[in-house]
């Protein structure tokens, strides 16, 4: 990680080398890591380097980011967190977008792109604790050969019913996530949770684990439906949540859909839209004088 956050901050830096601007955003801390001091600047990020850059490879970062949230203007986490010695705090979330259901959907879905950080090998435990007679889980952002080989590297197996999904295509992942009987995340830190989010805010059923970060579903999945979220990360725990959500009847499933909905209102593209119009660029475009 330190290698690849030096090539992507050395690239920022080119990139805005040249830029003549009232001000300019930053997408991310690491991008801002080497940035000269500007007149008008802000930093956008879903979570701190001291959360997900731990041990050496991350040392530099989180050093280099105390200078850089207390440089900026304008910080803007993507959710309400500590943001240290940042003199100026806009919490912006991104947009979560929904889709039509997919009427092929699994009764679970979840993603596990980066195996290890999604944890999966919780969410194969609760799955195979959990598990309905009919039904299947699909897991995107893996092959069958990736999902496995990491699998076997902890020495467990694909349990039944497990569907490999691979690179699914955006909107076809969004059609999948609304059409899904529960959306099932075993993070072992979420930076943000857009996944979640994109679960909530289709009505689908969230079951998770509690996760560190930024994780702004958690608290909502706790309000939604405190029984489906498990209180340790363990299979037993992740297992008994999941079988929660699928014993949800169909008044259940509507009442839970209406409440999520109602929740993610905040994160539509109008009402963040708002929030840019309204708070961010009054505040940007301020003269510093």
């Amino acid at each position: 990680m330190a290698t690849t956050d030096l090539v992507e901050a050395l690239a920022a830096r080119r990139a805005a080398s040249g830029v003549v601007a009232g001000a300019l955003i930053y997408s991310s801390i690491t991008a801002a890591l080497l940035q000269p001091k500007r007149e008008r600047t802000a930093v956008r990020f879903d979570g701190l380097a001291a959360v997900n850059r731990p041990g050496l490879g991350g040392a530099w970062q989180r050093r280099r980011e105390r200078a850089v949230l207390a440089a900026v203007d304008l910080a803007l986490p993507w959710s309400a967190q500590d943001t240290g010695p940042a003199r100026d705090v806009l919490v912006l979330p991104p947009p979560v977008a929904t889709a039509p259901p997919a009427e092929d959907a699994p009764a679970v879905l979840a993603y596990a792109g980066n195996p290890d950080k999604r944890g999966l090998d919780l969410l194969c435990a609760a799955w195979d604790r959990a598990r309905p007679r009919d039904g299947w889980m699909g897991i995107g952002g893996l092959s069958p050969d990736e999902g496995r080989r990491w699998l076997a590297k902890l020495g467990g197996s694909e349990p039944a019913g497990v569907r490999w999904l691979g690179a699914v295509e955006r909107k076809r992942w969004l059609a999948l996530v609304a059409g899904a009987d529960v959306f099932l995340s075993a993070a072992r830190i979420e930076d943000w949770g857009m996944a979640q989010m994109e679960a909530l805010a289709a009505g689908t059923p969230l079951v998770c684990a509690p996760a560190p970060g930024g994780n702004a579903a958690l608290p909502l999945a706790r309000e939604l439906a405190p029984g489906m979220v498990a209180p340790e990360r363990s299979g037993d725990a992740l297992g008994r949540a999941l079988a929660a959500a699928l014993a949800l009847d169909g008044p259940e499933r509507d009442v839970y859909a209406q409440r999520a909905r109602a929740l993610l209102e905040p994160y539509s593209d109008e009402a963040v839209g708002r929030l840019v119009a309204d708070e961010l660029l009054p505040r940007l475009l301020t003269s510093s004088e």
